[in-house]
């Protein structure tokens, strides 16, 4: 498939008049996460946001050295350098906030004030992040790589409507893993064995594989 045609496709798919709203959105939601992908692979977004953040401070480089008489001036100036120097593209600040996400559950000991400030060591172990998602998602991250390479083996996938599932599936199966996984660290730690927690959370996708699976029987005989 040649670029124009992709485009074509893509603009069909996005205003085709008998697409309902849902649809709709969830196709646009597509495109954004296929062009996000797209500018994550190459830097496109990045490199301009380098680039003008440089020019902008080479001119107020210059600017200091034209008013380097006006202290009033200058303050203003190094407010504004700073405000463009701390800028972040959001391939900056996006990983940073999620990095920043905690999974530890307050309780309400948490909120009394401490009248000991001494610093205490706790020798709680900490759940692995890996095995807290493997566990709890083992199907899910089994279906994931046969998604992701989905493409390359199906023909259907690699036109406009195609793109758009096959976007749509991997931000689902993204999506739905996340939540899982935060929901299993809503468990609190069993006796302090991070393991325990891999094999219940196991269990319980295990348990739920198994009812779907059965509901899914039942629906057919009826």
């Amino acid at each position: 498939m040649n670029p124009l045609e992709f485009i074509k496709e893509i603009k069909e798919l996005i205003f085709d008049s008998n697409t309902s709203w849902g649809k709709l959105i969830t196709k646009l939601i597509s495109l954004l996460v296929l062009l996000l992908i797209i500018d994550f692979s190459f830097n496109f977004t990045y490199n301009l946001h380098t680039s003008n953040k440089l020019s902008q401070l080479e001119t107020i480089s210059s600017l200091k050295k034209s008013y380097e008489s006006d202290s009033i001036k200058i303050t203003e100036i190094e407010k504004i350098e700073s405000i463009i120097f701390n800028k972040e593209h959001y391939s900056e600040f996006l990983p940073r906030i999620f990095s920043e996400i905690s999974f530890n559950i307050k309780t309400k000991d948490q909120n009394i004030p401490q009248i000991n400030t001494e610093t205490t060591i706790t020798t709680n172990p900490i759940r692995n992040l890996f095995w807290m998602t493997f566990s709890s998602n083992y199907l899910l991250l089994i279906i994931i790589p046969f998604v992701i390479l989905l493409p390359l083996y199906d023909k259907s996938s690699r036109s406009g409507n195609g793109i758009a599932g096959w976007v749509t599936a991997l931000v689902m199966l993204g999506g739905i893993t996340s939540l899982i996984t935060w929901i299993s660290y809503q468990i609190p730690l069993i006796y302090n064995r991070p393991y325990l927690n891999y094999i219940l959370n196991f269990l319980i996708h295990t348990f739920f594989l198994i009812l779907s699976v059965a509901v899914s029987g039942d629906k057919k005989k009826n």
